[in-house]
């Protein structure tokens, strides 16, 4: 199992002018490399030519800098990093970023990918576009949980420091908390969370940040178990500083009317069922003008008829898979190996699918290899020293019964 190091804080507004936040949890965060590569990997823009080569090419990018070499926690390939372009950069903390938040809303909320919802804000299904403003602040992704949505906000930075988490708020933390603040407050208190990222020499860390809100107790609404002990304490135990702006207050009004597509902007496509790595390498024109789910079901589609051979016994389930292993090399001998997988349809109505979390696939995988199941899509991560599973070993750790 790869593991962050994380704090969690849970913040208030005094007199709506300072934010405090007070350190409630602190320790080990469970982190699946499948599910990290696997969010990323759903990143695309549906009005451009997508490419299962393209996709397949990114999440080993990504795995050439992360890794957890001689252990369990999570490492960047610093040397490799401080030597890559400020866009490669960016690319490796945000897609890092990404992945921790989710692995956050797991731990936290048991937030469960395939039983709960999840969008993204800037490919929300019709039904949502009313409820949400097209403009200014966003947030990254929705969670839909039993007692209502949950939005995440992610952020992925590197720190050169000496220590990976700081011991003071950074500027931009408190900005996007103010900011956070405003959108959640002109959306009715839209309930909310941030997860800060931060990778560099000294490692891998995440500081998650909480709106103090009864549900979410320590004890009640929060899985405050999940987080082991960490034996590295800091010192930082509060936090507190100024808001600056007063916040919006509700006015009831129906923010603006989002676009289904926005003219400017690049889209981090999540969908509920049908989850995707790629697609094919044209789209049709008409594709733009369906809902997320009529688009996602027909990019799936045509990814599964472009993707590369997997071999005759390439089946989960009885279901045929599509997709290549491709080593994790881009930055010299490979550690990993991944595989991007398509299934001909969704793998349902076989054992329980929709709510093996990490440490039991992990568990029943023997830490052998990473597998994650989505809708249609399949990613799995082994270290090249562990033999390739076969099909009979994924079918086993992704859909057999408890």
């Amino acid at each position: 199992m790869n593991t962050v190091r994380a704090r969690v804080w849970q913040f208030r507004l005094e007199r709506n002018i300072q934010v405090v936040a007070t350190v409630v949890g602190r320790g080990t965060l469970a982190v699946s490399l499948a599910r990290l590569l696997h969010i990323n990997a759903m990143a695309c823009d549906l009005r451009k030519v997508l490419d299962y080569r393209t996709k397949q090419l990114e999440v080993r990018l990504l795995l050439s800098y992360l890794g957890a070499p001689g252990g369990n926690a999570l490492q960047l390939d610093h040397r490799a990093f401080a030597a890559s372009s400020r866009h490669i950069r960016g690319f490796v903390s945000e897609c890092s970023g990404l992945g921790v938040l989710t692995a956050a809303s797991e731990a936290i909320f048991a937030w469960q990918h395939g039983t709960h919802d999840l969008h993204n804000f800037d490919a929300l299904p019709r039904q949502l576009l009313w409820e949400y403003d097209a403009k200014g602040v966003r947030p990254d992704l929705l969670f839909h949980l039993p007692t209502g949505p949950v939005a995440g906000e992610a952020r992925g930075r590197y720190r050169r420091a000496k220590y990976i988490l700081p011991k003071k708020p950074l500027s931009p933390q408190k900005d996007r908390l103010r900011e956070l603040a405003n959108w959640s407050s002109v959306h009715n208190d839209h309930s909310y969370f941030m997860s800060w990222l931060y990778i560099g020499p000294s490692g891998v860390a995440v500081d998650i940040f909480l709106p103090a809100n009864p549900r979410w107790d320590w004890g009640t609404g929060l899985r405050a178990a999940t987080f082991q002990a960490d034996e590295e304490q800091d010192d930082a135990q509060e936090w507190r500083f100024p808001l600056q702006d007063d916040l919006p207050r509700w006015t009831g009004r129906r923010p603006t009317r989002r676009r289904p597509v926005p003219d400017d902007e690049d889209l981090l496509h999540v969908v509920d069922e049908a989850r995707f790595a790629a697609s094919a390498p044209t789209l049709p024109l008409d594709l733009l003008e369906l809902d997320s789910q009529e688009r996602a079901t027909r990019v799936i589609d045509s990814l599964f008829r472009t993707a590369p051979e997997a071999g005759p016994d390439a089946e989960l389930a009885g279901i045929p898979v599509r997709g290549t292993w491709a080593p994790a090399d881009q930055l010299g001998d490979a550690r990993y190996e991944v595989l991007l997988g398509v299934l001909a349809a969704p793998a349902r109505d076989r054992g329980d699918v929709r709510r093996v979390d990490v440490e039991e696939r992990l568990a029943r995988s023997e830490g052998s290899f990473d597998v994650c199941l989505d809708g249609r899509l399949l990613t799995v991560v082994r270290p090249v020293t562990a033999p390739r599973p076969e099909w009979t070993q994924l079918e086993r750790v992704l859909l057999a019964d408890r």
